[in-house]
């Protein structure tokens, strides 16, 4: 029991920690935000508040909206993950700020294009913890889960979208790095989810007793279709 315990903080430590490293990339490399952060930019420059202030009212809002759509969903990490995202944004800028800062559009651009990469493993690695995400992405959950014939990357990316668009009539600012945000982050979340899932019935189908058969393997982010047809 204390294993399974230690192994899930480790993989919401994990989580966030990639999560901290992707918004690290798109500070540093001064090329676009992601649609969330263009939002909150757009919303602290709309209503005169500092932006880490509408970053918290937005998402204050989306926790509410979790309380109302799928309280289940809310566990150790969405409590957590809102600060433990931003400290490690925090260091890896000091780092890689400087470094970005001077190099050529090509090096910020192929930084950039991990961003989205390191989002998908991040959200990933946090949902395989159990112990719940930040409201932003539960709220994707949630919405994937009453939408549940299309698949995970599909409702993420009109999830981004709209918040693109909000960002987008509030006035923030948008550049390369928003455009991947909203086409890549959906594709990568669930790449990195069905790659961790099968990663863990290989695993499990290891450990099986002989003749005990493979375990089924959960893909979890796939849509109702895929899985009546065996994924």
């Amino acid at each position: 029991m204390e294993r399974n315990k230690g192994k899930a903080i480790g993989l919401l430590w994990a989580g966030f920690l990639c999560s901290g490293i992707s918004c690290s990339l798109y500070v540093s490399c001064g090329l676009g935000s992601d649609a969330f952060n263009v939002m909150t930019q757009g919303l602290s420059d709309t209503l005169g508040i500092r932006a880490g202030n509408a970053f918290y009212v937005i998402q204050g809002v989306m926790f509410l909206l979790v309380l109302a759509l799928g309280r289940r969903h809310i566990g150790l990490g969405t409590f957590l993950g809102t600060f433990l995202v931003g400290f490690v944004m925090n260091l890896w800028s000091l780092l890689l700020t400087p470094l970005l800062g001077a190099a050529g559009f090509p090096v910020r651009l192929c930084c950039l294009a991990c961003a989205p990469v390191f989002t998908g493993l991040g959200i990933s690695l946090a949902k395989r913890s159990g112990l719940g995400l930040v409201p932003c992405d539960i709220l994707t959950l949630i919405f994937h889960e009453r939408l549940h014939r299309l698949q995970f990357r599909t409702v993420r990316i009109l999830y981004d979208g709209a918040m693109f668009i909000t960002g987008l009539l509030l006035g923030g600012t948008i550049g390369i790095g928003t455009v991947l945000s909203v086409l890549l982050t959906g594709p990568c979340i669930q790449t990195a989810a069905t790659l961790l899932d099968r990663a863990a019935g290989k695993r499990a189908a290891a450990a099986a007793p002989a003749g005990a058969g493979d375990p089924p393997v959960h893909l979890a982010f796939s849509s109702a279709a895929e899985q009546n047809h065996g994924g």
